[in-house]
């Protein structure tokens, strides 16, 4: 199991021991990356030492749609003390980051970002070499309606995302038709290939995350009817798409189905995936991990703070 995982909570990034939960040490975003902006929101995603985080910080503008990026790094000490949060240098011109995967060397970072404001909606992939600043970008603006999920590594440097596509108009719920694979030392190019395509696309997904290595992906899969909500964390094939377990299943009564829409909107991802697809941290309407097939509740979520953003 990693040894820690964070949680963004407003201007504030928390770290907290796996085992137990217990808050080791905690680090305020710099007022700096709010100044004259509101809606600040944090979201953290790990590397496969669970030592490593990049902290993706939106916030937004006087125009809906338009939010500013602030990308930091932050090293957590093998006794779970926060490092201070040291920004790197990143211009998304108003695109929402939607992914982070630093590579396991640490000396690159791979974005996934979706240009979902002007339509048709598209996404793009950048690498940034962390030493140089030196950024290599694949634009998929020749396939709209399609994007790209939260980056991983593979162990032979490359850039692995899932390959969604909308079929309602909105981005969740959506369908998995594959997975792209980026040589993350090319100089860029089309997002358009190489595909892995599934044989089916895989419907009705809100989020999904590949396993360290990409050879599984964690999906949460949730629904809502008759006032009651269901999620469902699986195990999909990389390869294929198809289902290999049901990690967990939750439901949960609501007093109408307003109410059960809006938990389905909001309380259910895949939040962080450690290295062999095991453990897992997850929001299926409640915080916690997935390991060995059982979950845990783990401190960080609080009823005024959904969804949580979480990493290891």
């Amino acid at each position: 199991m990693p040894g820690y995982y964070v949680v963004a909570a407003g201007r504030e990034v928390i770290v907290h021991a796996s085992g137990d939960g217990r808050v080791t040490g905690s680090v305020a975003i710099p007022v700096a990356a709010g100044n004259a902006l509101s809606g600040v929101s944090a979201e953290p995603f790990g590397s496969a030492d669970d030592r490593h985080f990049v902290i993706v910080v939106s916030r937004g503008g006087d125009l809906p749609g338009v939010a500013a990026v602030t990308l930091f790094q932050l090293t957590v000490s093998p006794a779970g003390r926060p490092g201070g949060l040291r920004q790197l240098s990143f211009k998304s011109n108003g695109t929402p980051v939607i992914g982070a995967a630093l590579s396991p060397d640490g000396t690159m970072l791979a974005l996934s970002l979706v240009h979902e404001f002007l339509p048709p909606l598209y996404g793009s992939v950048v690498v940034i070499t962390l030493a140089s600043g030196a950024t290599r970008t694949w634009s998929g603006r020749g396939a709209p309606g399609y994007w790209p999920g939260i980056p991983a590594w593979a162990g032979d440097g490359t850039v692995v995302v899932p390959w969604w596509h909308g079929t309602t108009g909105s981005m969740t719920p959506a369908e998995i038709t594959g997975t792209r694979q980026l040589d993350a030392a090319a100089s860029g190019a089309s997002l358009t290939a190489p595909l892995t395509p599934f044989p089916a696309p895989v419907p009705g997904l809100q989020s999904v995350m590949l396993a360290p290595g990409g050879g599984q992906l964690i999906a949460s899969s949730c629904h809502q009817a008759q006032h009651t909500a269901t999620a469902r964390v699986l195990e999909l094939s990389a390869a294929n798409g198809r289902l290999v377990r049901v990690l967990r299943t939750q439901t949960a009564r609501f007093g109408n189905d307003a109410d059960a829409a809006d938990a389905v909107f909001s309380s259910c991802r895949v939040l962080s995936v450690a290295g062999g697809g095991a453990p897992v941290l997850v929001q299926a309407f409640a915080f916690g991990r997935i390991a060995n097939g059982v979950f845990t509740p783990l401190p960080g979520a609080t009823p005024k703070v959904l969804p949580v953003s979480a990493a290891w």
